[in-house]
């Protein structure tokens, strides 16, 4: 029997990119952690190439809570957002996850970073998704991980994430 044995595989399923306007912080929670609210303002969902399941999607709406561990090296995301298919469909995408801070994370938090900044892969995630569209209700069966780093333009921040389904081996 080989040690990997039984490990789970990731399946290449989706790339999420979301354009985020700055957080609005809320402050410090009376159970500890700080509060920021990120409007997200625009995004797509698009199915890789190889995946059973084929997804061209465009947020219609969404935002991020992000709690703000008290140590400050660790910031934990909670996402909920609705995407439209292009045959009209709606999918739920909501997330949980963390980000571990560095200094070029840190730096858009803060507002300071320039353009052309391109973060390491330091967002982990687990995603769910939610639909009453029969071609789509697979999706709700998954079990889905990403990772995600942003990408900062003159035009503003932008999060993009590769997202894979976890797959039985």
């Amino acid at each position: 029997m080989s040690a990997d044995e039984g490990f789970p595989r990731l399946k290449p399923a989706f790339t999420a990119v979301l354009d985020i306007e700055p957080g609005l912080p809320i402050g410090a929670l009376s159970s500890g952690p700080t509060l920021v609210w990120v409007k997200i303002k625009s995004g797509t969902l698009k199915s890789h190439p190889d995946f059973p399941t084929p997804v061209n999607a465009t947020l219609i709406s969404g935002a991020d809570w992000i709690h703000g561990d008290p140590s400050g090296s660790v910031q934990r995301l909670d996402v909920r957002s609705v995407f439209k298919t292009e045959d009209g469909s709606l999918l739920n995408f909501s997330y949980l996850g963390l980000i571990q801070m560095d200094p070029a994370i840190a730096s858009i938090f803060t507002g300071e970073a320039k353009p052309g900044l391109v973060t390491n892969w330091s967002a982990i995630t687990h995603k769910f998704i939610q639909t009453g569209a029969e071609q789509y209700k697979s999706l709700a069966d998954g079990v889905f991980v990403a990772v995600g780093r942003f990408h900062v333009s003159e035009g503003g921040v932008a999060v993009e994430y590769k997202i894979s389904q976890v797959v039985s081996t």
